[in-house]
Formats: structure tokens, C-alpha cells, sequence
């Protein structure tokens, strides 16, 4: 149906004449929802009695591109807020931690080990995790202090 009604907006610009290598439509088809007295204005199909409006009257896209960039400022300052920042914090507070490590610390593992820190050697922390059992672990893969249910955690 957007096939014909384009053809008979193309053919009643270019006076009737359709362009070669156009299909026509068949003699006896109708155009549903046009009607005999339309007129064309650019290529656009107006209706008889229809308001027209001129082309200096219709809005600018300018306000419509300043209210996408505001919202997306927006989007963006939330995200930052709820997500990045969060995140930093906590990175720098476990780089803080990493750094304050010393002998002597029980300290848990990321892989669920719990341990007391018997050396530090660069980025190597060597635990006790048993007598006499003694395991080489990255720094970064310290995850916390540990207590027992019992202990009180020092502050700091």
C-alpha cells in the first residue's frame, strides 16, 4: 500500500507521467486513504482543508539535541556516582590495607585461606596456615584481616 500511495504522490508531482522503470498500478485500483482532491505540497500529501504550516513556523532540532546531551550528562554524572566512585574508594581502601600488611597479621585469602603472615618478600606474603605449613601467596590475593567469632578485630 506505501508503494502505491508513493507512486501516486510521484505521479501527481511529475504531472501524471510516471518515471520509466516504475511499476503502474492496475486501472481499477483505488488508493485507500486519499482522496481525488488531494494536494501535493513538496512530497508530502495534504488534505483539502487541512491547516498547512509554513516552514519557518516549525520547531528547531537545536532543543531537542541540547535536552539528548543534558540527559546524557546526567545518565553519565549517575553512573559515575553509583558505580565508579564506589568502586574507587574500595580499590584505594584495599591498596591501603595491602600496604599496611605486617608480620604477624591473620589474614584470609581470596581462595578461602586463612592464615598469619610470616614474611613479606616484594609482592610474595609467605603464611602459616598450619605448624609447621607454610605457603607462598601474591599480595593481591589477600582479601582481609581475619578474627575469630571470638577475637575483637583491632581498629585502626
Amino acid at each position: 500500500m506505501n508503494v502505491i500511495l508513493s507512486l501516486f504522490v510521484l505521479a501527481q508531482a511529475t504531472g501524471g507521467a510516471i518515471p520509466p522503470g516504475q511499476p503502474q498500478a492496475p486501472a481499477g485500483a483505488a488508493v485507500q486513504g486519499t482522496s481525488a482532491t488531494a494536494h501535493v505540497v513538496g512530497s508530502a500529501v495534504a488534505q483539502p482543508g487541512a491547516a498547512q504550516v509554513p516552514q519557518a513556523a516549525q520547531p528547531e532540532a537545536g532543543g531537542s539535541m541540547w535536552s539528548t546531551l543534558i540527559f546524557f550528562g546526567v545518565m553519565i554524572l549517575v553512573f559515575w556516582l553509583l558505580i565508579i566512585r564506589p568502586q574507587q574508594k574500595q580499590r584505594k581502601k584495599q591498596e591501603a590495607f595491602i600496604n599496611a600488611l605486617k608480620s604477624g597479621d591473620k589474614v584470609l585469602t581470596s581462595g578461602g585461606l586463612i592464615g598469619r603472615i610470616v614474611s613479606i618478600a616484594g609482592n610474595v606474603v609467605t603464611l602459616e596456615i598450619a605448624k609447621e605449613t607454610r605457603i607462598r601467596v601474591v599480595k593481591g590475593n589477600i582479601s582481609g584481616q581475619y578474627a575469630e567469632e571470638g577475637e575483637v578485630q583491632p581498629t585502626k
